[in-house]
């Protein structure tokens, strides 16, 4: 019996530990609010999204202000982003919700390029992205 109960809290320091890892190696740590305006700021590169977007809500009678989305959160560990949204994004316009993805590319204070999550060392990102530019976007619908 205690090889079995050593057994299980070590599963669980592992699974803790997994989990740990896994959250601090993500861009975002969760999510937060934010105003559809900001949203279609961010996707302007893409007519055609703004476009579909608009139309959904001209058939609902609906307001851009009225309208507010969800989106990633950097978390703490993101020493000059912590707390900024990026995508995914959600937002639902009536009983429609789109979902938007993008590619991101981080930057230092100086405007140089760093890289991708991935791409660039997590520790350079971590500590040294001052900003991000969103593209390549790509969304879907539901229902």
């Amino acid at each position: 019996m205690k090889d079995t109960m050593q057994t299980r809290s070590f599963r669980g320091r592992v699974l803790a530990l997994t989990g740990l890892c896994s959250v601090c190696a993500s861009p975002a740590a969760g999510e937060g609010s934010l105003a559809l305006a900001e949203v279609l700021e961010a996707v302007k590169s893409e007519p055609q999204l703004v476009s579909q977007i608009e139309v959904e809500l001209r058939k609902r009678d609906l307001k851009v202000p009225e309208i507010v989305c969800i989106a990633a959160r950097h978390g703490n560990q993101w020493r000059l982003l912590g707390g900024g949204r990026a995508a995914p994004y959600g937002c639902t316009i009536g009983d429609r919700t789109v979902r938007i993805d993008a590619e991101r590319v981080y930057f230092d204070a100086n405007g140089r390029k760093l890289g991708q999550l991935g791409q660039a060392a997590d520790n350079v990102l971590l500590n040294r992205a001052k900003f991000f530019r969103e593209g390549k976007f790509r969304w879907t619908w539901s229902p």
